[in-house]
């Protein structure tokens, strides 16, 4: 019952923010190629305005290189908490009660009306009311397919 609470946490959590793993992972490479492009750019800058040409342009592709893993991991990262959001969302939505009124369906309240005047209302609200209890006892001791 814990797992579950904490699954259904951690959905709600990705749902909103859609933080996984992955976007973790790709943030990471992202930051660390930008710290790596500025550095190379500051460095590069520095040797091109000391030299005027020579050996900065490869420096300068270097950081362009950095810059471009940067942009991808960016991508990645869009891309992935995108796909956690909508993840999350259906999950949560598979996981949602259907809320139908079946109890107010004309057939049902016909049938309910003929078995309280045929047997007598304490005795049918007793049998529906032992019948809810054994539907919830039964559907709360049934494993689900994504629970794990």
């Amino acid at each position: 019952m814990i797992n579950r609470w904490m699954n259904d946490i951690a959905l709600s959590i990705q749902a909103k923010i859609g933080v996984t793993s992955a976007f973790i992972v790709w943030a990471a490479v992202g930051g660390i190629s930008s710290l790596t492009a500025f550095v190379f750019l500051c460095v590069t800058g520095y040797d091109w305005l000391s030299l005027q040409l020579g050996a900065a342009f490869a420096g300068l592709s270097m950081a362009g290189g950095f810059l471009v893993i940067a942009l991808i991991g960016a991508a990645f990262c869009a891309a992935s908490r995108r796909r956690a959001k909508q993840r999350a969302i259906l999950a949560r939505a598979a996981r949602a009660q259907p809320l139908t009124p079946r109890l107010l369906d004309p057939k049902m309240l016909s049938v309910a009306m003929h078995a309280g005047r045929t047997f007598g209302w304490r005795r049918v609200i007793t049998l529906v009311l032992v019948a809810v209890l054994g539907a919830q006892l039964v559907r709360t001791t049934q494993p689900r397919a994504f629970d794990q």
